[in-house]
């Protein structure tokens, strides 16, 4: 068994939390990588790990039967949270070494770790996420006030912001919190400067 289990982070409900960066650094051979993600999800803008199976979180349990219950299986999905759905089913299933995978994709792109996506998903700058962000939300005063040249940590700001205070007046809560979803998506993979690639 690996060192990577031995060092996570203890849940509650039975199984540990991995930091994208210490999956980086020690990925042992052996570690069932699960991605509970929908599989259109999987060749979206945030891609996937390389050498992981996919699981849509609806069908884990199915598909866990078939795996030795001392299996090391680390979860993945986009931020982490569908992943610690997914362990704590397989904890309340007698697996004993179920890690989930913290922050999910969003962390492990805005690390700029090693990504599996489809060549023709061009890479956006901050500033072309700042720009997505006024289109999608024309009038907001906290998107209005980007500077010209966003840093992460800006862009970011301005997006937990709007997750906790929705702004007055917006009739479609729905289209929202799906243009908030995709521009923290499109925030995580951005460039610095430059043109798309």
């Amino acid at each position: 068994m690996s060192h990577l289990f031995d060092s996570a982070h203890p849940q509650p409900a039975g199984y540990r939390d991995v930091d994208v960066r210490q999956l980086a650094a020690e990925r042992p051979s052996g570690l069932h990588l699960v991605d509970v993600r929908e599989p259109s999800e999987l060749d979206g803008i945030l891609g996937h790990l390389d050498g992981v199976r996919a699981a849509p979180l609806a069908t884990v349990r199915e598909a866990a039967a078939l795996w030795p219950r001392d299996t090391e299986v680390l979860l993945i999905c986009r931020s982490g949270a569908r992943s610690a759905r997914a362990a704590t089913q397989l904890v309340e299933l007698g697996f004993t070494r179920v890690m989930n995978l913290r922050g999910g994709m969003l962390a492990w792109n805005t690390e700029a770790l090693p990504v599996v996506r489809l060549p023709s998903s061009a890479t956006p700058t901050l500033a072309e996420v700042r720009d997505t962000l006024r289109a999608r939300l024309p009038g907001v005063s906290d998107v209005e006030a980007l500077p010209r040249e966003p840093s992460r940590a800006e862009l970011g700001a301005v997006l937990d912001a709007l997750q906790a205070t929705t702004p007055s007046g917006l009739v479609d809560t729905a289209s929202f919190e799906r243009t908030l979803r995709e521009v923290r998506d499109l925030l995580a993979v951005a460039r610095t400067g430059g043109a798309s690639r």
